[in-house]
């Protein structure tokens, strides 16, 4: 907890005074054109007590439109199945080129991202995971989250979760955010069916008598199409957003191909895209996408997609909660990491 207060309180005062000083706008004027920069969002949210422990989902509507304008005044805005198409006729990617991602299908993608997305004219692909789009059933992770962030209990049993040791997991206000981040890892490893079993433990031994459901409402079909109305891209994300890579191939292929095929039957087009539920990923994960029929795939991996990339493994970047200042930094530092500089001396591409 404090490490993470101090890791925010330096990104709100050193982001700004470096980029104030042109450091991270001289990196960026180097980007290599030849890179694609995919960003993936999940949840755009006014009221901050929707993120009781600020764990990389969610982006507060104001930083998400600042965000949104700087890529649209900086990179070359096309949309995800636009781009694909270009690179399987063998054509080069605009240069500099920026794709906006949103996953899970949370019903703030239609009241609040979407606005902020025609306000800057940005095209945008949403990523849907099919089961119980109509019966407001929350995705289990956020299940989970909903019982720790309500629970009264001072400590959670290990045994409950399959864990063996420490024989308890503690829920005070500065240790909570980490037990919650160490029981989702542990979920994430396990088969989807000892996953919700876990999850239905939990909420039966955490949740007080009377609690409301969670606060992380999805969209439902109806609102799916008017997302699609509106220009957005709809593409699959599975049906239970499970683990593929630790569940049988007859399993996988289902997700895969039920998702798209419910998908079409739904917005009565082709779905080209799938997104690996939590980015895990495999060869048989990668292989059943192709033999499912779409026609590109993202996963999770931070980085800008160099043209070589397979587009059944595209890169993405997660975007932090986090002003343009801060936003700039973590982009430099992605384009290190993946060797996406240009040489120096290169300029930056004018405002589309």
């Amino acid at each position: 907890m404090f490490a993470r207060l101090a890791k925010s309180i330096l990104k709100r005062t050193v982001s700004p005074a470096l980029d104030g000083a042109g450091f991270y706008d001289r990196h960026l004027e180097r980007l290599n054109g030849a890179h694609w920069l995919i960003v993936m969002y999940h949840r755009v949210i006014v009221d901050p007590t929707l993120d009781p422990f600020a764990l990389g989902m969610c982006v507060s509507k104001q930083h998400f439109d600042e965000q949104i304008g700087f890529l649209r005044k900086t990179f070359h805005p096309i949309g995800m199945s636009q781009a694909v198409a270009l690179l399987e006729q063998g054509r080069p990617l605009p240069e500099r080129c920026v794709s906006v991602t949103l996953d899970d299908g949370y019903l703030d993608n239609l009241v609040h991202a979407l606005p902020v997305l025609e306000k800057h004219a940005m095209p945008a692909t949403l990523f849907v995971p099919t089961g119980g789009l109509d019966d407001d059933a929350p995705l289990w992770w956020d299940r989970a989250i909903h019982a720790l962030a309500m629970t009264k209990r001072s400590t959670v049993a290990a045994d409950l979760l399959g864990l063996t040791a420490p024989t308890t997991l503690p829920l005070s206000f500065w240790q909570r955010a980490r037990t919650v981040e160490t029981i989702l890892d542990a979920l994430w490893e396990r088969p989807l069916a000892q996953t919700l079993s876990t999850v239905a433990a939990l909420e039966r031994e955490l949740l007080p008598a009377g609690c409301p459901g969670s606060a992380a409402k999805r969209m439902n079909a109806k609102q799916i199409l008017e997302m699609q109305h509106h220009g957005v891209e709809i593409a699959a994300h599975s049906v239970r957003h499970p683990n593929l890579t630790l569940e049988p191939e007859s399993q996988v292929r289902w997700e895969l191909e039920t998702s798209k095929a419910s998908l079409e039957a739904l917005c009565g087009t082709s779905i080209k895209g799938f997104a690996y539920p939590a980015g895990w990923l495999n060869d048989q994960t990668v292989n059943l996408a192709r033999e499912a029929g779409f026609r590109y795939a993202v996963a999770t991996s931070t980085g800008f997609s160099a043209p070589q990339r397979d587009i059944f493994k595209l890169d993405r970047v997660g975007m932090p909660d986090s002003s343009p200042a801060d936003f700039k930094r973590a982009l430099v530092n992605i384009a290190r990491r993946g060797h996406a500089f240009g040489p120096k001396g290169a300029t930056a591409l004018p405002a589309p």
